[in-house]
């Protein structure tokens, strides 16, 4: 019978300990404890342990309620009535759990999570320190750090040595680009980026837009100032290209510029139909171009449409395939078009398990150009192919080969190769050195050499982006 009563003292005992603990709920001020955590963060964390804390006490609780109806049936007139007991119990259990400092702090901490502070955490409200000295934290949708901008700044130099003298462009230091990105969320639906350039002491607006890529049915819409989506490098910054200079299929149908245009892009990313993804790019933009097109602004716009299919092909290993094409007037009068048809490809091969430091990627395009003119039709083609390998973490080597023909030339070409060292001081500087041999130049009609030494570096959260 003592053995009974031992054990009906020690289960009435652990019962007013879970129901202490269960009315007081002291995870919750040590959730409200943790500084810094925002509004809906810490109410999860209060809904959280709030149902760990049910559970395990529901199942503690039909534990000892069980203990206790086996000790009834054993000998029911050994048991008193422990509910006086059970209640003194409880009321010092929660005295010591609890002082009455922080039972107000958690009751402050409680009206703010449940709304009733609903004016400050609607972003009213600022940090101040409490009684206890504590700072209190209230959630703000946009607060000051959240207006400002990511901004960002890179610079790229160069050395530039050749073989022939009296041209301004080689033989000297060049500062090819300084750049100053300024990017930020506009809401949870769109996005704005402006990137500022300064180019032969001249600063100019690169690209400006706003992007709005969350919208239904896969759709994206981007508007503003924008190097077009030609094929892939196209869209590259000069900071961040893969060589020291832009590939001459590209100089010789786009020139020094690029594609570039003011006015609007629609994507669309449709259910797989060829390959594991596929995206379609439609572009209408001022024509801003005078090297294939007539360069007269929005009166003689310039379409684009350029489509990416893409394949896995192992854990290692995927290949990109896309398909563009452009057209415009390139007279004053529209009275004769531009068409230019292009593909691209890239193969990238990085292992998972040293992605880091072995990888192998091998790009290219192909571009044909139909120009009509009062003399007739020229037809001119051009592609290049380069193939960059990995050798560590900081070094890569890689080899670009060049050929095209010169759209206001007709009959004339131009090839050219050029390996290059590529090192990565760290991931915000990057030394590059290559050479190139052009068998003629786009302006000269002599073959060259020359020998690129290339500092780039970044400042910010976006250093070396592509674009």
């Amino acid at each position: 019978m003592r053995e009974s009563r031992t054990g009906v003292a020690l289960a009435v005992t652990a019962l007013v300990y879970l129901t202490a603990g269960a009315a007081e709920a002291e995870p919750i001020p040590q959730q409200a404890d943790q500084q810094g955590a925002t509004l809906s963060q810490r109410v999860d964390e209060l809904e959280a342990a709030l149902a760990l804390l049910r559970s395990e006490y529901d199942e503690r609780l039909a534990t000892i309620e069980a203990q206790i109806a086996e000790l009834r049936a054993a000998d029911p007139d050994t048991i008193p009535d422990l509910s006086g007991a059970a209640e003194e119990a409880a009321a010092d259990v929660a005295e010591e759990a609890m002082t009455d400092e922080e039972r107000a702090e958690l009751e402050r901490e409680l009206a703010q999570l449940l709304g009733e502070a609903g004016t400050d955490a609607a972003g009213g409200g600022e940090q101040d320190p409490d009684q206890s000295g504590a700072r209190r934290f209230q959630s703000q949708t946009r607060n000051l750090n959240d207006l400002n901008p990511e901004i960002s700044v890179t610079g790229d130099v160069s050395a530039i040595f050749a073989d022939r003298a009296g041209d301004p462009e080689v033989n000297r230091f060049r500062f090819n680009e300084f750049e100053v990105a300024f990017q930020a969320p506009l809401d949870p639906y769109s996005g704005a980026k402006f990137f500022v350039v300064q180019e032969e002491g001249e600063f100019k607006l690169e690209e400006g837009f706003i992007d709005y890529n969350t919208l239904p049915a896969g759709l994206g819409v981007k508007a503003g100032q924008m190097r077009l989506d030609w094929g892939k490098l196209n869209r590259w910054h000069q900071h961040s290209l893969p060589q020291a200079d832009r590939p001459a299929a590209l100089l010789a149908i786009w020139g020094e510029e690029g594609l570039t245009g003011l006015g609007t892009s629609v994507s669309w990313m449709p259910p797989a139909f060829l390959g594991d993804y596929n995206e379609v790019i439609v572009q209408v933009a001022n024509d801003d171009n005078d090297v294939s097109f007539s360069g007269r602004g929005f009166d003689q716009p310039v379409f684009l449409i350029h489509e990416t299919n893409y394949f896995d092909i192992s854990d290692a290993s995927y290949v990109e395939v896309g398909l563009s094409a452009a057209t415009g007037t390139n007279d004053f009068e529209g009275e004769f078009r531009t068409q230019v048809f292009g593909t691209d490809w890239n193969f990238n091969w990085a292992p998972p398990a040293t992605a880091l430091y072995r990888g192998f990627e091998l790009r290219g395009e192909f571009l044909w150009q139909r120009r009509e003119t009062e003399l007739g039709v020229f037809n001119s083609v051009g592609t290049y192919t380069y193939g960059v390998y990995r050798l560590n973490r900081r070094s890569l080597i890689g080899l670009r080969g060049d050929y095209t023909q010169l759209p206001e030339a007709p009959g004339e070409s131009l090839w050219g190769a050029s390996p290059y060292f590529e090192w990565w001081q760290s991931e915000w500087a990057r030394f590059r050195f290559q050479y190139t041999y052009g068998s003629r130049q786009l302006e000269v009609p002599e073959p060259e050499h020359r020998f690129y030494i290339q500092l780039t570096w970044g400042i910010g959260p976006h250093k070396h982006e592509k674009y």
